[in-house]
């Protein structure tokens, strides 16, 4: 029992050392200080980044400049260390800077409602006339995915849960527990 105890003590210490070691990697960004790794979207290209002068492609656009407006601490994938969020002054595409054994990732999403996004990683994602989704994204190297927990469509009737057809009635209150048990993040304004 003891040893268990000690164990999960010093998971629970490397895990925190981790995280306060990515908030600092991730600050220095956040103040220009130092680059990021960014896969483009429609090239495959990798580059480093700044901050400061980061641009990309889409395959509507092909520049995007992205003006840093307010940033928050999520944490995404459930790790323990804590992603930074950061939407641009359009506040149409967000930049999730993920610090991944001392290199800091960069990924773009889209589509993310401003006010729903939650402290346990979760989002909403939606396309105006079209779809809404409660959402996760998760990382492998210098890409993501982003999953669909509950998802519906009331113009074609497709609702599901998890990938998975789902009633009308069930997705709905899906929704709603969702809103009521889960707290949004606090943003804040970058100068």
């Amino acid at each position: 029992m003891c040893l268990v105890s000690c164990l999960s003590f010093v998971g629970c210490n490397n895990t925190e050392k981790q995280n306060d070691e990515a908030k600092e990697a991730l600050q220095r960004i956040l103040e220009k200080e130092q680059s990021f790794t960014y896969k483009c979207l429609v090239f495959d290209k990798v580059t480093e980044e700044s901050l400061e002068k980061f641009s990309f492609p889409t395959e509507t656009n092909a520049i995007n400049a992205f003006v840093p407006q307010r940033c928050a601490y999520v944490d995404f994938d459930s790790d323990g260390i804590e992603e930074l969020l950061i939407v641009d002054v359009t506040l149409n595409f967000f930049l999730v800077l993920r610090y991944d054994n001392e290199n800091v990732n960069g990924y773009i999403l889209e589509n993310i409602s401003l006010q729903e996004i939650k402290t346990d990683g979760s989002f909403l994602t939606v396309r105006y006339n079209s779809y809404t989704a409660v959402s996760r994204v998760s990382f492998d190297g210098l890409d993501c995915a982003v999953t669909n927990l509950a998802y519906k469509d009331d113009s074609t009737n497709t609702y599901q849960l998890n990938k998975k057809s789902a009633t009308r009635d069930e997705v709905e209150k899906y929704f709603d527990d969702w809103n009521e048990n889960t707290t949004k993040i606090s943003w804040v304004t970058i100068k």
